[in-house]
């Protein structure tokens, strides 16, 4: 990534901080990679780095040097101590790094602080020898809110490179072009968004505030922001605040990824971006592809509203018949494709099992233009805040911590949990504020309902198509 950095103006602007005004030049940024490297180069050598992101300049440097070292780093959200253990038991990571007001897991050894003081390295309190790392092995992603065993998306650094180039491309991003970071970067849209803007030498605009905040808009006018992510709940909350992109001069680009967004919404984003001389994308992507697997041309979209579009550059889409179903499976094939999964330290020894095929575990269709359109999903998961959550691990972890049988279903981005006691009471209310901080959502999107019992079909099993009608 430092060889990409390096060939871009090293007075351009690489960060901008919208809220102190702070603004850091590609060339500064170079120097504080080296000087972390040296530091963790120094003290690790090659090993995992566990690294709680934010979206901060010291965050960004951390990330950006575990790539030129070679240091297999694993971006995590934020949160309580205690929601690190369970990865930590799995994974026994060589460092754990994060902002320094954090506190450090129990489990973890007395920390240090890295150079510029807003983060704190915890290193291994007993050495022993190397483990086996795969040498292409990179980054690792959480998948999006899984709550059962542990499991991280294993990426490669020509993965990353791969989807930043793919994605500058289609959106035609340039130096010029402002970004603000309106997604946390331990999320693949979010990470995305740094990777692609940093790839094409443009520049990425931090702010603390959410985007529901009159200091987030101001911040984007007075940096002149160009261009706005967000997933479908953003949208959502855009339109009920009637947002208009006009109200911002200096916006030229908007887009959505994360979960289907509602084809009414789509429709008035796209007619209110394009009377404001505005582009507005519909995307798809899954953590297993880095990020972004399609998308609408901005141009096509009001002819092709419910889709997912066409494939990013560089990656092929194709549809796989099932044996067991008269629908279709969409497969994507291309360099941005994960070499796996990890849910133990050893699977970080393993190689590229996948080898640029995903099979996105999605039904679709595709019309004779050559757009997609989903039509469900072969698994049981859901798109919840723009988070991908496997609704079995939802139902096994609320098995486990209260004495119910539980039914997860997803009903248009609301989560619904049935729930049978077993015993006399039922605590709707307690079940949904866990699951909200589990999930980190918040809990307007999680409904607990109480019912007697929770129906079967014929084989035993939970019958969802029964609970969803």
């Amino acid at each position: 990534m430092n060889e990409l950095l390096a060939q871009h103006n090293p007075s351009s602007i690489a960060i901008l901080d919208a809220d102190s005004g702070t603004a850091t030049t590609y060339g500064q940024l170079l120097a504080s990679i080296q000087r972390t490297s040296d530091v963790l180069r120094r003290e690790l050598g090659r090993g995992i780095v566990f690294h709680v992101a934010t979206n901060t300049v010291p965050s960004i440097v951390l990330y950006l040097s575990c790539l030129e070292l070679g240091c297999p780093v694993a971006l995590l959200e934020p949160g309580p101590s205690n929601r690190l253990e369970r990865l930590l038991q799995a994974f026994d990571p060589d460092a754990i790094v994060l902002p320094q007001e954090a506190e450090m897991p129990a489990s973890a050894t007395p920390a240090a602080l890295l150079p510029d003081g807003a983060y704190k390295i915890s290193l291994r309190s007993t050495a022993r020898a190397a483990r086996p790392l795969n040498r292409n092995l990179a980054l690792l992603l959480t998948t999006s809110g899984s709550t059962g065993s542990p499991k991280l998306v294993r990426l490669t650094q020509n993965n990353v490179l791969a989807n930043a180039h793919s994605i500058a491309s289609y959106l035609g991003i340039q130096p010029g072009e402002r970004s603000i970071q309106s997604l946390p970067m331990h999320y693949s849209y979010g990470l995305s968004l740094v990777n692609s803007h940093l790839a094409a030498g443009a520049t990425i605009v931090l702010t603390r505030h959410s985007f529901m905040r009159p200091e987030f808009w101001d911040g984007f006018d007075r940096t002149r922001c160009t261009s706005f992510a967000g997933v479908p709940y953003m949208y959502e909350t855009l339109h009920r605040l009637q947002f208009h992109p006009k109200q911002h001069p200096t916006m030229r680009t908007m887009t959505q990824a994360g979960g289907g967004l509602r084809r009414d919404l789509i429709q008035s984003f796209y007619e209110s971006s394009s009377s404001a001389g505005c582009r507005f994308f519909v995307m798809y992507g899954q953590t297993e592809a880095t990020a972004r697997i399609s998308y609408v041309p901005s141009e096509q979209l009001g002819e092709k509203i419910g889709s997912i579009g066409i494939p990013i550059p560089n990656g092929r889409l194709s549809l796989a018949t099932r044996e067991d179903s008269d629908q279709q499976e969409l497969v994507y094939s291309g360099p941005n494709v994960m070499m796996g999964y990890a849910e133990t330290a050893a699977d970080l020894a393993d190689g590229d099992e996948l080898e640029g095929t995903l099979r996105t575990g999605d039904l679709a269709t595709v019309d004779n233009d050559g757009f997609f359109f989903l039509a469900g999903r072969l698994k049981r998961f859901a798109k919840l805040f723009g988070r991908r959550i496997s609704l079995e691990d939802v139902e096994k972890d609320l098995e486990m911590q209260y004495s119910i049988h539980a039914a997860a279903i997803d009903r248009g981005g609301q989560l619904t949990v049935y729930a049978v006691a077993q015993d006399e009471l039922l605590d709707r209310a307690g079940i949904a504020r866990y699951l909200a901080q589990r999930l980190s959502v918040p809990p307007k999107y999680i409904t607990v309902d109480a019912i007697a019992e929770i129906p079967m079909t014929a084989s035993g099993k939970k019958d969802y198509k029964t609970l969803s009608s």
